[in-house]
């Protein structure tokens, strides 16, 4: 598998999608999900099927579990998305507890098993938060409707995946792809949309840019390599699906894009602080 400064690109996946983009999916406090990145950096580092592996995987399956509840007891005023992209959290946390334990689910093998965990982190939670982002600060009708379709494609996508990997049906794996394909490609429109004319700060508008272009050709080639799996077509081989699809899915879009979010949240607490009543929408909940 690629490495970045020696270190595996996975695993830097992992503890980033820990510590920096599940909490930004309305996942609780900094700090607890610091603890659980750090715990998972250390699980990642020890042999696969030790006990000291799985003890320190299984902090972020019961912090994403803990987060979930608090989400589905307070439905009415969170909304669905956030409690859908708690449980794309449990589901991440679970798969990388049980890569850890040397675990085949399903007869599933490595590296699919840890990068269960990964897609689920991003995009699971990370682009569905981004979605429900687009959607609620949407300003014109046709990008509402992309959003839209974007949140509902993204919520729905991921089990679809799932459910082609474990029952091999090329069906469901390739048209899971090409649902996830569809609402990624749906909510980067919508962010294109807000970036050329929205109410952002000049960094935000930049970030949102960058995380509405950064999904067109990645896509496609997630798409392909479902597709290879079943028929004759040419795919990326996982390593090189990790380095050109993962890094531009995991860094371009949902990292810039949340980057985005939380800089215009920022902006709009700092104008409320000082009274001024202008400035840019905050960023919305996953609901």
């Amino acid at each position: 598998m690629p490495e970045v400064l020696g270190l595996p690109l996975v695993e830097l996946a992992v503890v980033a999608g820990v510590a920096l983009v599940l909490p930004a999916c309305g996942g609780g406090r900094w700090r607890w999900w610091a603890l659980v990145a750090a715990s998972a950096a250390a699980a990642g580092a020890l042999d696969r099927g030790s006990l000291p592996a799985v003890a320190l995987a299984l902090p972020w399956p019961a912090l994403a579990v803990g987060r979930t509840v608090v989400a589905a007891r307070a439905w009415r005023s969170s909304g669905p998305l956030r409690v859908i992209a708690g449980v794309d959290a449990v589901v991440a946390g679970t798969w990388f507890a049980l890569s850890r334990a040397g675990a085949s689910p399903f007869g599933i093998r490595e590296p699919i098993v840890v990068l269960t965990a990964v897609h689920f982190t991003y995009a699971g939670a990370g682009a569905l938060t981004l979605a429900g982002a687009a959607w609620a600060l949407a300003r014109e009708r046709w990008s509402r409707r992309a959003a839209g379709v974007g949140v509902a494609l993204t919520a729905a996508a991921p089990p679809v995946v799932a459910t082609g990997f474990v029952t091999g049906a090329a069906l469901a794996q390739v048209g899971g792809a090409v649902l996830l394909s569809a609402g990624v490609f749906a909510t980067a429109a919508a962010q294109l949309a807000e970036a050329a004319r929205g109410p952002l700060p000049a960094r935000a508008r930049a970030l949102l840019a960058v995380s509405g272009l950064a999904v067109w050709v990645p896509m496609v080639l997630a798409v392909g390599w479902a597709a290879g799996q079943h028929t004759g077509v040419r795919a990326l081989s996982i390593p090189d699906m990790v380095r050109v699809h993962g890094t531009a899915n995991a860094v371009g879009f949902v990292g810039a894009g949340l980057l985005a979010r939380g800089i215009a949240g920022r902006t709009t607490a700092k104008d409320h602080v000082s009274g001024s009543g202008a400035g840019t929408p905050a960023r919305p909940s996953a609901g």
